[in-house]
């Protein structure tokens, strides 16, 4: 192995030994091995702690792979990078213009309710966060101005063709 690897992995900057003297590259997830043995030394009755110092895992990371595996029953890390799913879709979209339409004082979370209560969205692709939640409601508000504009527009433009013949 070169002199600039630890274990196989590349040092560049990016891995190193952990406060336990554990190996590990940021941004990147445990192995799948070491997940599992720590799943095991939980059910075993080991505290997380416990489970830190064995295996030279951060007690945050020992205590999010724990936590997502009691919620889920996984031990797989999430996505790494990417982009979330797309939520904004054009249905998505749509109901919400329907729902300013019908209700321009309407709350986020209001909205949100509704998307859901509709079918329109899961609990998987349904806005996730205030974020996204304005973001979507914001481009509705604005291509609804838009298009109130260009209406105007062109009413305005209208007069002014039937002003000049």
């Amino acid at each position: 192995m070169g002199q600039n690897t630890i274990f196989g992995c590349s040092s560049a900057g990016h891995s190193g030994i952990n406060q336990l003297g554990g190996v590990y590259v940021n941004g990147r997830p445990l192995p799948d091995s070491t997940r599992q043995k720590i799943v095991e030394l939980a059910h075993s009755g080991a505290r997380p702690c416990d489970i830190s110092r064995i295996l030279q895992v951060s007690n945050g990371c020992v205590s999010k792979i724990l936590g997502r595996y009691y919620e889920t029953g996984s031990i797989k890390p999430r996505a790494i990078g990417g982009s979330k799913p797309r939520v904004a879709t054009t249905p998505v979209v749509n109901k919400i213009a329907d729902f300013k339409r019908e209700c321009p004082s309407i709350f986020a979370w209001e909205i949100r309710d509704r998307l859901l209560s509709e079918g329109v969205c899961n609990n998987d692709n349904i806005p996730s966060d205030w974020s996204d939640m304005l973001t979507i409601v914001c481009a509705v508000d604005i291509f609804n101005l838009l298009a109130a504009l260009a209406c105007i527009a062109e009413v305005a433009e209208g007069r002014r063709n039937f002003n000049k013949g």
